[in-house]
């Protein structure tokens, strides 16, 4: 391998960097976003993802129960009472189409945006 095929490599691998960079945070800057939270299969609420907004409530009884935060732009779960603690670990989400997973509780937020997507998404 010649000093010049090494630098086409790597400027080969700096345009392909910028490029999925650019395409999400394009893609992430279009469109409202929101975060559904859904409780079994039911919708429990929808929650705007937006600057300034800043939201903690509690889904559950008292035992078994998640408390979720909404600050600007994220949603996480700060805290609950499962076992295995995933849902926590999994921390904050902003972008479509993340999501945090409550299994033993079968809560599942998910960030949408009404932004028409066109890209795959295996490759975000």
């Amino acid at each position: 391998m010649t000093r010049a095929d090494k630098v086409l490599v790597v400027l080969v691998l700096l345009i392909a960097i910028v490029g999925i960079g650019l395409n999400m945070s394009i893609v992430a800057a279009g469109g409202e976003q929101k975060a559904e939270i859904w409780v079994e299969g039911t919708l429990y609420k929808m929650v705007p993802l937006k600057e300034g907004y800043k939201q903690e409530f509690r889904i559950g009884g008292d035992s078994h129960y998640d408390i979720v935060e909404v600050q600007d732009t994220r949603i996480r779960v700060r805290e609950a009472d499962c076992p295995n603690q995933d849902c926590i670990k999994m921390g904050w989400i902003q972008h479509a189409p993340q999501q945090i997973v409550c299994l033993p509780y079968r809560i599942v937020i998910k960030v949408v945006s009404s932004a028409p997507t066109d890209t795959d998404t295996i490759v975000r």
